[in-house]
């Protein structure tokens, strides 16, 4: 073989590592798959779950109880989303909530559905693209979630035209929060974001490090794969970014034994928000375990949130 042929053969055996490289970073990390989805009553192992165990159980199988309302919008994109909404009393402010990475609104807003049961307000729980029954091939941490939230915020603003608070958990705290500097209608009032993340490039980049991935070339057959196989690069948003321009009030939330989302990020997020912010930090609550480690706290602290942003 001739020295071109090697080096063509050489070069094409490379090409053809990095694209399948990338492949599996995409499949990893964004591709959509619903036997990935944690199943809705599948509780975390671990000491700072088990306490609240039975509790979040029985909250769950409450909320599948209750009967709903099945709504859903178009995505900028063109995809079919569907929500559950769960009527208050008239003219209540309503809650639409957004669920974590690779599982479920029932799930995640158990325990702030409960709450809002007890306090009259509607609820309007969203499943992300990619997730429940919304379409989606690709999960982009965010990255064009948050173009879905502004859709479910103005479909909510139309239909029922009532003071309105976006809350989410992990990536759906993130998705709100990217979302804080779109055009949202008048009606949103605040946010709420619980144990969300910076910006996607920072989460995957802590998440190789916690699994021993090294960085190279790990982030870089991550990034390539987004851009080849989800149409998207993991750059271009961040909710730092979103947080800077933001003119929403902001209630974040983060358990301070998180080890999923290090806590520390919340500092951050606090740090470059642009409007009124508040940071309620929880000793020793693991991811997305705020609300059952210190319920008064979280409850007085969300109540008091409302009540500043004129609810």
């Amino acid at each position: 073989m001739s020295t071109v042929k090697k080096v063509a053969a050489l070069a094409a055996g490379a090409a053809a590592l990095t694209v399948g490289g990338a492949w599996y970073a995409y499949r990893t990390a964004f591709q959509a798959d619903p036997k990935r989805i944690a199943p809705v009553r599948s509780i975390p192992e671990g000491e700072e779950y088990a306490p609240h165990r039975e509790l979040i159980l029985r909250n769950i199988d409450d909320l599948l109880a209750r009967p709903f309302e099945r709504v859903s919008v178009t995505s900028h994109d063109g995809l079919r989303l569907v929500g559950k909404y769960y009527a208050g009393r008239p003219g209540a402010p309503l809650l639409l909530f957004f669920h974590g990475y690779r599982s479920t609104a029932e799930r995640d807003g158990s325990g702030g559905f409960q709450f809002c049961l007890e306090n009259g307000f509607s609820v309007l729980l969203a499943d992300q693209r990619g997730h429940g029954d919304s379409q989606g091939k690709t999960i982009t941490f965010g990255i064009r979630e948050r173009w879905d939230c502004l859709a479910w915020a103005r479909y909510a603003a139309r239909r029922f035209d009532v003071p309105m608070f976006l809350w989410g958990i992990s990536m759906g705290a993130a998705t709100v929060l990217m979302a804080s500097d779109l055009p949202l209608p008048s009606q949103v009032k605040g946010i709420i974001a619980d144990c969300g993340y910076d910006s996607p490039e920072d989460i995957l980049r802590d998440t190789m490090r916690r699994w021993h991935y090294p960085q190279f070339p790990t982030w870089q057959l991550t990034r390539l794969g987004a851009r080849l196989f989800g149409g998207l690069d993991v750059k271009e948003c961040s909710a730092l970014d979103s947080l800077r321009r933001t003119r929403v009030p902001v209630l974040l939330v983060h358990g301070e034994g998180d080890n999923v989302v290090p806590c520390e990020m919340a500092d951050a997020l606090r740090d470059a928000c642009a409007s009124k912010v508040e940071l309620l930090r929880v000793p020793g609550a693991g991811h997305g375990m705020s609300w059952y480690a210190a319920m008064p706290d979280y409850q007085s602290a969300l109540l008091r949130f409302m009540k500043e942003c004129g609810v």
